[in-house]
């Protein structure tokens, strides 16, 4: 039996490095007692055609959320399914087995979840090679009244639940649903794909590919979303988001249509992303559970016809773990509702994560000035490269700050329609303007909560410095600041492309004080009034590159 425990064990872990969830506590009781009966009670779901489905899901548009499962609907407890046994030390085992032939990716979703101090429950596959839980009761509590448990990456899952002798309660739980993942958007059972990942087209360019290198800390940002609901799992795309307190509250902004229904459970899969530019392999960190904090209450796939800017702010409520908690990054955004050319970083099609690079971006038309209209490189005006597809839904446009200035609604761009444009909700809309009188239609309660006017924000590593500043000291030799300290005027020396471009500059809170167009050369003088003493961040963006140096004012 020790031999057994090991070897799961080791699987376990080796599992964990890639497919990182939260972190395990205890073994299931059945693992290390053998005088336990292996004859669990299963049931057998109904068949779910994935052929269907995936033929119903071809003809899904921008706009909707990308389906990648369905939902069984189940009423499970410890009094009317599963195998329970008193044992001869007092306690009481509960197990049931789960079938549902041909899963990728199974999960249950609890709609009761109460048990006493010193019981357990965890989840396993059939082989018992991969293993979650314990689950508590303040995981049940921190959520919106549906507690999702961690992915199962098999077609067969056994709950089992412990319970010692001298509990002082009897536990409950009710499982209502039983999620299904028909569609490999995790790469689990074919990683090595013609095409890198699962988008449709081939011109998306990988994060980790130089082009993107300009861009790292937003990369760090932002995330892949799973929502159930409404009978389906669905993905989006999304972005860890700062606020002006910069207390690390873990919200991530995202669409509207993405989820409009108040008993939705999330998933936020982190560093979904390949190893290598031109890889097909990666990994990903997973965290469960989030609840609605505002949304625009609106539908992206009308964008120009309804009273809102089609958005939505998550927060989540699983534990971030350390295992990928440093490397977060929440984004820095600007509601001043001014545009300047970026990129957009997101999951298209459920792929590993993608960066897209547009050539413009304007306001759009008509009354409904709720949305920034972007169109993205192709002949003759350019080399193609990226644009979105179903499952970018929600995704950042980074102005050419770094700066979210709105998120994904809807659009017609493809790979083989590069010509199409894509539609992002504003943040400056979407900061008081969908309902002045109700704070869960708009941004500005949350990311300004004691209302200091701040309208643009820098981001912030999960430690707290501001984001852009360590990217920058692996290149300190980008351009010098002379003299430094100042009383600010300053002349600035490096090796810039020629041209126009912008003059950031940031306090050491990571809001912007600053901002001017500069005409770059080798060698060009800065003027500062205004500023008080202190230390500031400068940032020189032009062609698409951001370089980036400390400043010091002292009168």
């Amino acid at each position: 039996m020790k031999k057994t425990l090991l070897t799961f064990l080791c699987v376990a872990f080796s599992l964990a490095t890639v497919f990182a969830q939260k972190e395990v506590v205890g073994i299931p009781y059945s693992f290390n007692h053998n005088n336990i009966s292996m004859n669990i009670d299963k049931v057998d779901l109904p068949a779910v055609d994935a052929d269907k489905l995936m033929a119903e899901d071809a003809w899904a548009e921008k706009g909707t959320p990308m389906r990648v499962g369905v939902v069984h609907s189940v009423d499970y407890t410890f009094n009317n399914c599963g195998r329970k046994d008193v044992l001869a030390d007092g306690s009481t085992l509960w197990r049931l087995s789960l079938k549902s032939p041909g899963a990728l990716i199974m999960t249950v979703i609890f709609s009761e979840f109460n048990i006493p101090e010193g019981a357990s429950l965890h989840i396993y596959n059939g082989d018992r090679s991969q293993l979650t839980g314990t689950y508590t009761n303040e995981d049940f509590l921190n959520t919106n009244g549906f507690m999702e448990s961690e992915d199962i990456l098999d077609d067969e899952l056994v709950i089992e639940y412990h319970e010692p002798a001298n509990a002082l309660y009897h536990g409950n739980i009710r499982i209502e649903r039983v999620k299904h993942i028909y569609k490999d958007f995790l790469g689990l059972k074919d990683s090595g794909k013609g095409n890198i990942g699962d988008a449709e087209g081939n011109c998306h360019l990988n994060v980790v590919c130089p082009v993107a290198d300009p861009w790292r800390d937003q990369v760090q940002s932002v995330v892949c979303i799973s929502i159930t609901e409404n009978g389906g799992a669905f993905l989006c795309s999304g972005a860890m988001i700062n606020n002006v307190r910069q207390d690390k509250t873990p919200y991530v902004f995202t669409a509207n249509h993405c989820s409009t229904y108040p008993d939705a459970t999330f998933k936020f899969y982190f560093e979904y992303q390949t190893t290598t530019c031109d890889g097909n392999y990666g990994s990903y960190r997973v965290c469960t559970g989030g609840t609605v904090v505002a949304s625009s209450g609106y539908s992206g796939s009308n964008y120009n016809v309804g009273s809102g800017s089609d958005f939505l702010l998550l927060k989540i409520t699983g534990a971030l773990s350390p295992l990928y908690r440093d490397n977060i990054v929440f984004a820095g955004w600007d509601a001043g509702g001014y545009s300047s050319v970026g990129a957009a970083i997101h999951h298209p099609g459920g792929d590993y994560k993608k960066i897209s690079l547009p050539y413009a971006v304007t306001s759009f038309g008509g009354s409904y000035n709720k949305y920034w209209t972007v169109g993205w490189y192709y002949p003759p005006y350019g080399e193609n490269k990226g644009c979105t597809e179903q499952g970018s839904s929600g995704s950042p446009l980074f102005n050419a700050n770094g700066l979210i200035i709105g998120s994904l609604s809807t659009g017609s761009s493809a790979c083989d329609y590069p010509q199409g444009t894509d539609n992002y909700g504003k943040i400056s809309y979407s900061w008081t303007n969908n309902n002045n009188y109700n704070n869960a239609k708009k941004l500005k309660p949350w990311l300004d909560p004691d209302n200091t006017g701040t309208l643009s924000l820098r981001g912030m590593h999960y430690d707290g410095t501001p984001a852009g500043v360590e990217s920058y000291n692996a290149n300190s030799s980008a351009f010098t600041i002379s003299p430094n300290p100042s009383i600010g005027d300053i002349t600035v020396k490096g090796t810039f492309p020629m041209g126009k471009g912008i003059c950031n500059v940031y306090n050491s809170m990571g809001m912007l004080v600053s901002s001017q167009n500069v005409l770059t050369d080798n060698t060009f003088d800065l003027h500062f009034k205004g500023l008080s003493d202190g230390i500031y961040f400068v940032e020189i963006v032009c062609d698409n590159h951001i370089y980036q140096s400390k400043m010091i004012i002292a009168r």
